[in-house]
Parts: C-alpha cells; sequence; structure tokens
C-alpha cells in the first residue's frame, strides 16, 4: 500500500487523543453531548501507528534515492542525452516520497536535532547556484570550478552553508541544479545540456570530471543520510535508537511532537518560508 495511504491511518486515532488531560485516558465530548474515555492504550496505538508510518516513509525515500543513485551512476559513466533524462526522471520520482516525509520535523527528531540532524545536508533552499557551478555571466564560479577544492563527502558537507544559507552544496537541490542547471525559463526549469559531463572532445564545459565527482558525491551523501533515518526509526533495534525512545515516553509527550511537525509545516513552514515569501518576493528563486 502506498505511503499516502498508509499516512492516513493514524488521523483517526489522533483525533481521540488530541485534547488529552491526563496520560490514563482522553475524555472528548460526543455530538450528543456525552463524553468518552479514550484509554492510554489507544493513544499508544496511535503513537506506534506513527512511529511505523515514519520508518515506512523513510524507507520509501531510500528505495527512490537508491534508483536516482543508479541512473546518476549510470549517466555520468556514459554521458548521453537520454542518460540525462533518465536521471531528471529518477530525481523527481526521488521527491515524492521525501516531501511527505516533512511533516516529522521541528521536535527535534532525528531529521533535524541540533546535534547532528541531517535535513541541511538533504533539503536546505534556496540555493545559490554560482556557489556550485558555472552560471550565465561567470564560466568560472562554484567549487567545481575551483581545482583548489577536493570533491569528497567530507569536502561538501563542511562546505554546506559554511558561506550563508544559501551556500548549499548538498543535498536534493544540489543533485538538482546539477542535473538541470540555472533555471533561467521563467516558464520552466533550466536546461543544462548533457555534455556538460563529457569530458574531451565534444564536452561544453569545463571540469567535465570534476562535475560527474560532485554529482555522484552528493547523491551517495544522500543515501547516507537516509539510511541514517531508516535506521533511527528501524523497529526492535539494538541498541535502542530514536524509535524506542519516542515510543517509551508518556504518550502525551509523543503526540506532542507529532502536532508539532504538522502545525509548524503546514504554518510557519509552507505557508510563510515557502508560499509567502515567493509571493512577497516574486523571484523564481524563493519557489520550493
Amino acid at each position: 500500500m502506498s505511503i499516502r495511504v498508509r499516512t492516513l491511518l493514524p488521523f483517526s486515532l489522533l483525533a481521540l487523543v488530541i485534547g488529552c488531560d491526563t496520560e490514563d485516558s482522553v475524555s472528548m465530548t460526543q455530538d450528543a453531548g456525552g463524553t468518552t474515555d479514550v484509554p492510554e492504550a489507544t493513544t499508544k496505538a496511535a503513537v506506534e501507528t506513527y512511529a511505523r508510518i515514519v520508518h515506512a516513509s523513510y524507507s520509501d525515500s531510500l528505495a527512490a534515492a537508491t534508483d536516482l543513485d543508479t541512473e546518476i551512476t549510470a549517466f555520468v559513466t556514459t554521458p548521453s542525452e537520454q542518460g540525462l533524462e533518465d536521471a531528471r526522471d529518477a530525481w523527481l520520482a526521488s521527491r515524492e516520497p521525501y516531501l511527505q516525509t516533512e511533516v516529522y520535523r521541528f521536535y527535534e527528531g532525528p531529521i533535524d536535532n541540533e546535534e547532528d540532524g541531517p535535513e541541511g545536508l538533504m533539503n536546505a533552499w534556496p540555493l545559490d547556484e554560482a556557489y556550485i557551478d558555472y552560471v550565465e555571466g561567470d564560466d568560472d564560479s562554484g567549487i567545481v570550478n575551483d581545482p583548489s577544492i577536493t570533491i569528497d563527502a567530507d569536502a561538501l558537507v563542511a562546505l554546506n552553508e559554511q558561506a550563508g544559507e544559501t551556500s548549499i552544496a548538498t543535498g536534493y537541490h544540489a543533485i538538482e541544479f546539477l542535473l538541470w542547471g540555472q533555471d533561467m525559463d521563467p516558464d520552466g526549469p533550466g536546461d543544462r545540456p548533457y555534455t556538460d559531463y563529457v569530458d574531451g572532445e565534444g564536452g561544453t564545459a569545463e571540469n567535465a570530471d570534476r562535475r560527474a565527482e560532485y554529482l555522484t558525491t552528493v547523491s551517495s551523501l544522500l543515501l547516507l543520510h537516509l539510511d541514517e533515518l531508516v535506521a533511527a526509526w528501524a523497529p526492535d533495534a539494538t541498541p535502542a535508537n530514536y524509535r524506542s525512545e519516542f515510543e517509551s515516553v508518556a504518550p502525551k509527550e509523543a503526540l506532542r511532537r507529532i502536532l508539532t511537525g504538522m502545525i509548524v509545516l503546514s504554518g510557519f513552514e509552507t505557508g510563510g518560508e515557502r508560499l509567502q515569501t515567493a509571493l512577497d518576493s516574486g523571484l523564481q528563486e524563493d519557489e520550493h
């Protein structure tokens, strides 16, 4: 069953426990004017269902990103128009399951805890394209075109947001830019030629080998971070993982985390940072 269907399953349970007054039961007003006590076991079942959905959706995201990585490897090994299109299609397919996981943010869970949460390495936006590769009017810009910078996982992680919040070096949007190129079309995406990855005769941009190395490196990093998230939410983990802690706290606290993610994503993040910011600025770069 698809993750879209699975995500609907706990909501009927959540509706019963959102207004909990104690850790033992929930008193809710019925249409007829009476009340119903919802047992703590029902609350706990909703929390456990949520945890299963989180693990499943991160697993879906990892599977789709693995397909993307396969297409990227095939493309950079033998660059072609079809190979580039296949990689782009795989990127689009990989975004759908990941976007459904964004509701698991904003409560210091594995995705965005202050110590080592990878969200900023995976999904940061907006992106300064010139930080990564050439842009219109500057053929030598970016990490790709700076031979003094070693392109490997550690270097790119260190460079991510080093010069500011738009200095994005890793994640989905870095991969997107490396596949599509600079977006200069108000009515559509960028149109990077596959020949940007052709090294030598027939190539259309310098440092094709570094560009290919960059693309495969950020793709591998994405897999690493998704694998960490899958592990953090895996059931019956030894040693104990985040899911173990999440399911062991008071159900009321677990529900607070769940609802925090939902409320902040739908209100501040989507309504403000993504929609209102783009409307206010009128800039295509602010669209997300």
